[in-house]
């Protein structure tokens, strides 16, 4: 490297559910990349271990980590544009937001952006 730090980056639209189950959300938006259901155990290796209370749906950006973060929220969009009709029927029995991590050497930092109420 030329003593310039290279970030990678991700994101991912995710959709969490305590009414809905998972089948519900992939039927509405496709298959995730990421999911659980309702009453999945939180550690799959602990059969002890809790159970979820919520469905989760995900869809991470398919661009590499070293591409800019907006590459990675524009993809994000153009799903949710092509899916608005969905999304918008999912808004009152989900919450639904993106998720941005920016991995860099030395530090990890992420966030989640939603619409506001």
């Amino acid at each position: 490297m030329t003593g310039q730090e290279q970030h990678e980056y991700k994101a991912s639209l995710r959709v969490f559910s305590e009414s809905l189950a998972l089948p519900d959300l992939v039927a509405a938006l496709g298959e995730p990349t990421r999911s659980y259901d309702i009453g999945d155990l939180v550690s799959p290796r602990r059969l002890d271990s809790l159970r979820r209370t919520s469905a989760y749906w995900s869809l991470g950006s398919r661009a590499q980590r070293t591409d800019p973060l907006d590459e990675h929220i524009a993809e994000l969009v153009t799903f949710v544009d092509a899916h608005r009709r969905e999304i918008d029927a999912l808004r009152d029995r989900a919450q639904i937001d993106v998720f941005c991590g920016v991995f860099t050497g030395d530090d990890t930092k992420a966030a989640s952006l939603s619409r506001p109420a």
